[in-house]
């Protein structure tokens, strides 16, 4: 099967420097948009949340689009095809289930993009380490992180685009 290498790509890439972002080390930074991404007292931050779609999930949608294939019951553009669509629900009910949890807590989703599975969220320092607990969170980034993948969804959506 064709993964999604453009996300895992990207998500390596944008992995670079989290760390160092949510230790305050860029303490009181401010984005385009106004927004401080980070505090070095531990008040209010925000990141770029990476959230997984659950794997076993994907791995049992793969073998059954397989084994389609294999019998001939689907070509190899039609399993790719499916593929991607049971990829793109698995993201979207990852992000559904953690805008459910949030909602419980002291985090605000500002924005997200499902293509990656990321989101950019708000909220008190303790609660964003504490959303690394969600069965979900694959990761915490920073929020300028967020930003590039706007703009590569953007780029890939222009570029898939059929022109008329």
């Amino acid at each position: 099967m064709d993964f999604d290498t453009g996300r895992r790509r990207f998500l390596e890439i944008a992995g670079t420097g989290a760390a160092l972002s949510l230790a305050g080390c860029n303490a009181q930074q401010t984005n385009d948009e106004g927004t401080t991404t980070g505090s070095a007292d531990g008040d209010a931050a925000t990141v770029t949340v990476a959230l997984q779609p659950d794997e076993q999930q994907l791995r049992q949608r793969e073998e059954e689009i397989r084994a389609e294939l294999e019998a001939g019951n689907i070509s190899q553009t039609e399993a790719q095809t499916q593929f991607r669509t049971a990829q793109s629900e698995l993201r979207s009910a990852a992000v559904s289930a953690f805008e459910e949890r949030v909602s419980e807590s002291g985090l605000t989703v500002e924005n997200s993009i499902e293509q990656f599975s990321v989101l950019l969220v708000s909220g008190p320092a303790t609660e964003l380490i504490g959303a690394l607990s969600f069965e979900e969170v694959s990761g915490l980034l920073p929020a300028e992180t967020f930003q590039q993948a706007k703009e590569q969804a953007t780029t890939q959506t222009a570029s898939s685009t059929p022109a008329n």
